[in-house]
């Protein structure tokens, strides 16, 4: 290879690595409706909700999608984060927390009250802290807006025996329309919820589906008082757990409701006009 080529290919690589950097240099546009995207991430979780001009992001990831993350972002505009949320102390939930924490404003960090050691999850605790972001550990009753939604996080389990079933799950409200987050609950994470929370705040249009696709999650007792027109299902390509698993799939077949998946689908959009949600396929 000639050197006239390789100096190409280094100019278009720091061209690259810029356009990735300096997000502060676009500007993001002001939403019309509820904007609820489920980033292509692989195996691992990221979605970001924007209405008006604020942004929300619930889970940041694994590091091995930090390009798919920081991209996302980039092609949006958004150089302000209004509020994080990281559902439990996971990898593949957390893993660009402290990169999002340095790079971008953020406004508020949402964690789980799930205890841990997890030296990455320190991390993280500890950049928020630099960062001079304000923390709070969620609990069930809190309530915030992203512009004219409104966000309950419905149980926030301290007493959680596992990670997953001590995951935040959130309800977000936008006119008649309504949003239900999971994170990675299981079905002791699910019973608790179906035992503290009213069934009209269960009542969703959209669900996304509880640890990627599982079977440990989405039961069918949580599906009939969700009953979601719309489920969204996060998981990788030809992942090594087999998600989706196939009962869950029959399940929501059970339920009537339509679902996506980003392995074969990539990035997942959903529209709230605040009447009804809309799949957007790209």
């Amino acid at each position: 290879m000639s050197k006239h080529i390789i100096w190409r290919l280094c100019a278009v690589m720091l061209a690259l690595c810029c356009a990735l950097c300096f997000v502060g240099c676009r500007k993001s546009e002001a939403v019309t409706g509820l904007a609820v995207e489920v980033l292509d991430v692989g195996q691992s979780d990221c979605t970001l909700l924007r209405q008006g001009n604020a942004v929300w992001m619930i889970d940041t990831g694994t590091t091995t999608e930090r390009g798919a993350v920081i991209g996302a972002l980039y092609d949006r505009g958004i150089e302000r984060i209004d509020c994080l949320v990281l559902t439990h102390p996971h990898e593949d939930h957390i893993g660009n927390a402290r990169i999002l924490l340095e790079k971008y404003e953020v406004g508020t960090l949402i964690v789980s009250p799930y205890s841990t050691d997890d030296l990455t999850y320190r991390l993280v605790l500890e950049t928020a802290e630099k960062q001079g972001v304000t923390c709070r550990v969620a609990s069930a009753g809190e309530t915030y807006t992203i512009g004219d939604a409104t966000v309950e996080i419905l149980l926030a389990d301290e007493s959680a025996a596992e990670p997953n079933d001590a995951s935040v799950i959130l309800r977000v409200a936008y006119g008649k329309t309504a949003f239900l987050f999971t994170g990675d609950a299981e079905l002791d994470g699910e019973t608790a919820l179906l035992a503290t929370v009213a069934a009209e705040k269960l009542d969703c249009d959209f669900l996304k589906a509880g640890h990627h696709g599982s079977d440990t999650s989405s039961c069918e007792a949580l599906l009939q008082a969700v009953t979601p027109t719309h489920v969204a299902i996060s998981c990788g390509k030809n992942n090594d757990y087999g998600f989706p698993h196939q009962a869950l799939l029959e399940r929501l077949d059970a339920v009537g409701a339509t679902y996506h998946r980003t392995d074969t689908e990539g990035t997942l959009c959903y529209v709230s006009d605040g009447e009804e949600i809309h799949f957007i396929n790209d």
